[in-house]
């Protein structure tokens, strides 16, 4: 144990300079800061991610989206935040319970419009690096084609298996095809991308669709950017029918009681805006300090915090 910071002098230089690059970006494009509550009184639904609660039964966000989004429905308007976020049980290289998140909303915007408002933003912020970026889009049905020759809209379990047997991907079990999907991309096509190029996937499957629309195929209008082998951002065409999200977190709560955890209060307030009007629009939430890492060339995630959690 140590009482000194986790992050090089250089490191906590770097993230300032990050910060504010970030705020004149927005500033020069008419983009409003906002300041929402950490503590809020809803945990998230979502069964891959753990709320963080406090002794009087509130929780620390795990992202500042559903606060945001009451903000757009009332007040109609593009918006952004920088600010921590926590998640229990997060560790590993590019994860710890507690990291910083800037997330912003664009209303009227696309999803595939707000991926080249990503990139600018990326390109100020890497521009005194010697890492030349070009740009890459795939679909996800395109990434998988590319790399694993599978058509996920057809392809069943066997396939799934063949082609983690192929790649050494052990499996301690079976898993269901959803779970494929995430493991297929994460250890095996993720680990090919162009590590100088940012990497969009896009137009993921139905059952990934979390808070993002559904297009007239039935995947969700999604996308995922991926720069040095890691993921930085998750964007979407934001949800704005609020039956349909209802239904969506009475699905995670299902799931959540199947992997035999507990179902979580569903934040009515967040449904209550929805119902009120959300405006079409496109968000996305990028992980600054995966960013840093990039930039530094750091190979943790502890490397670039100015304390880590242990």
């Amino acid at each position: 144990m140590s009482w000194e910071p986790s992050a090089t002098l250089n490191a906590v230089q770097l993230r300032a300079k990050v910060n504010a690059q970030i705020r004149t970006f927005f500033h020069s494009r008419n983009v409003l800061e906002v300041e929402t509550p950490l503590l809020n009184q809803y945990a998230v639904t979502d069964f891959q991610i753990e709320s963080i609660a406090t002794d009087n039964v509130k929780y620390l966000h795990t992202s500042p989206e559903y606060a945001m989004k009451r903000l757009l429905a009332s007040h109609q308007c593009d918006i952004y935040q920088l600010c921590k976020a926590f998640r229990a049980n997060e560790s590993g290289h590019f994860h710890n319970d507690e990291f910083t998140m800037l997330e912003w909303y664009r209303v009227g915007w696309t999803y595939k419009a707000l991926m080249n408002e990503v990139s600018e933003l990326i390109t100020v912020l890497v521009s005194d690096v010697d890492k030349p970026l070009s740009t890459k889009y795939f679909s996800y049905i395109e990434v998988f084609e590319k790399y694993t020759e599978l058509d996920i809209r057809t392809a069943g379990q066997d396939d799934y298996l063949r082609v983690c047997e192929d790649h050494s991907v052990n499996l301690n079990s079976a898993l269901k095809i959803d779970q494929y999907h995430n493991l297929i991309l994460d250890q095996i096509i993720v680990p090919k991308f162009d590590k100088h190029a940012l990497t969009y996937v896009y137009d993921f499957p139905a059952e990934q669709a979390a808070l993002a629309k559904l297009n007239k195929q039935g995947f969700a209008q999604r996308f995922e950017l991926y720069f040095d082998g890691i993921e930085l951002a998750n964007g979407f065409q934001e949800l704005t029918d609020a039956k349909e999200q209802m239904l969506r977190f009475e699905e995670d709560n299902r799931k959540r009681l199947l992997e035999n955890k507990k179902a979580i209060e569903i934040d009515v307030e967040f449904i209550s805006a929805l119902e009120a009007g959300l405006p079409e629009s496109a968000g996305v939430a990028l992980g600054v300090d995966r960013l840093l890492m990039s930039i530094l060339n750091a190979k943790h995630i502890n490397e670039v915090l100015t304390f880590a959690v242990t």
